[in-house]
């Protein structure tokens, strides 16, 4: 197994972001924004996670999931439910996104930047990210 750091690095940032976009947004006038920024946020740090561990990273949404989820399913009960937290957050966002009959609550949009927010916090600790300074 091979890492690679600076695909790891840039991609943690673009985590970071996602999740400095989620935290901005107010979860009642763009739930579906806090959604979706929250659910980038996993999903980048979740390749970091995979380059760092292993060297690479699908680009594909559900190969990202599955990898990480295989990556994980070893590991710690906080990781692991990291992980499905993860995969919780990637249906919210497919639901906002493409389901016309959902519009997500505040409250949903809460708990998707909750769990983003665990989720690069469990993450970073476990694979030694380090805070991005803007």
């Amino acid at each position: 197994m091979n890492s690679d750091p600076g695909r790891a690095a840039v991609s943690w940032q673009k985590a970071e972001a996602h999740l400095r976009e989620a935290s901005v947004q107010d979860a009642y006038a763009s739930p579906m924004a806090v959604i979706h920024s929250s659910y980038y946020a996993m999903f980048h740090a979740a390749r970091a996670v995979l380059f760092q561990a292993v060297g690479s990273a699908p680009k594909r949404h559900d190969g990202v999931i599955q990898q990480f989820g295989l990556l994980v399913r070893d590991l710690d009960d906080a990781v692991k439910v990291a992980g499905r937290a993860f995969n919780e957050v990637k249906d919210e966002r497919t639901a906002a996104d493409y389901d016309e009959t959902i519009v997500p609550s505040p409250e949903e949009a809460r708990d998707a930047l909750l769990a983003a927010t665990d989720f690069l916090a469990i993450c970073g600790v476990r694979y030694r990210f380090r805070p991005h300074s803007p």
